[in-house]
């Protein structure tokens, strides 16, 4: 209550002095660390940080020419369902603070708290806790998240709660408003839990898996961009003791992903065996490594 006195009484004795100019001219990421030191550490480790400027990307976009891959990379502004245009001004940020939080139109930044601002003038737009945000660039998995008619949303899975916390971490705006409940800026990619996928095996005329998504609402892999892979590797063990091995990969580019709710089935190349260990291994379009989902014996 003392330091929150102390910042009012600063506040008033020193008027515009807080309003910062520099703000409402796009600034680059790193001067709202300033202010929001957190979200700005989890934010340098995002995926969006390096959306721009990774090596991945240049090569990908053809050294920057292939234009319709652009703009989702350094957007100018990123508004809900809308795809966005490219910036000019500091690319190498990638999806920046000031991408999603500028508004052009009020010259204001936006957020999903309602909050006091004096360097800068802030207004409370709950647009940001909808999926709808997060569909002007995700365009493929927004539809497929929104077939499935999934309560959960893009920011439950991707921007998790930290809980409480405070906004700023800078004298006296710290004080100017109580902690508000804050999302993980690192927007993590998440990994399906074992449960989430459903692995049956069924002996007719053939031997197949069928394999189902019963837990993750969009395809599984799923991309706008770049090509994640699902491989099933199945190893077979026989009665006398010698063993085989098959894999299936799937991907968004093969158009073979697990759709959610939708079976999917794999035949096996074996018509008997004496058991059978199945694995879901992922591996995500910036990484050479798999994880492993789950493992299934039979």
């Amino acid at each position: 209550m003392v330091a929150l006195l102390l910042a009012l009484a600063l506040l008033s004795s020193c008027g515009d002095m807080f309003v910062e100019e520099d703000l409402f001219q796009r600034p680059e990421a790193k001067r709202c660390s300033d202010c929001h030191a957190e979200v700005f550490k989890e934010w340098e480790k995002s995926r969006h940080a390096v959306a721009w400027k990774s090596e991945k990307f240049r090569l990908e976009s053809e050294n920057y020419t292939k234009n319709k891959c652009l703009s989702c990379h350094a957007p100018h502004q990123v508004d809900p369902q809308i795809k966005p245009l490219l910036r000019a001004e500091f690319k190498e940020d990638g999806v920046s603070c000031v991408a999603c939080h500028f508004k052009e139109e009020t010259k204001a930044m936006h957020g999903p708290h309602k909050v006091w601002s004096p360097p800068h003038p802030s207004r409370q737009d709950l647009s940001y806790s909808k999926s709808s945000f997060c569909a002007g660039c995700h365009q493929e998995t927004y539809k497929e998240w929104h077939i499935t008619k999934a309560q959960t949303s893009c920011q439950d899975c991707h921007m998790p709660s930290l809980g409480n916390k405070r906004l700023v971490q800078k004298f006296p705006f710290e004080y100017f408003h109580s902690k508000k409940t804050r999302h993980d800026h690192s927007f993590p990619a998440g990994i399906a839990k074992p449960e989430d996928i459903k692995v049956e095996l069924e002996q007719a005329e053939t031997i197949r898996l069928k394999i189902t998504n019963v837990g993750v609402p969009h395809n599984l892999p799923t991309a706008d961009q770049g090509d994640p892979k699902l491989y099933i590797v199945v190893e077979a063990l026989f009665e006398n003791g010698e063993t085989s091995r098959f894999v299936k990969v799937l991907s968004y580019q093969a158009k073979n992903a697990l759709v959610y709710g939708v079976p999917t089935y794999i035949d096996l190349p074996w018509r008997e065996f004496k058991a059978l260990k199945v694995s879901l291994q992922r591996r995500l379009s910036w990484k050479e490594e798999r994880e492993r989902i789950l493992e299934v014996a039979f």
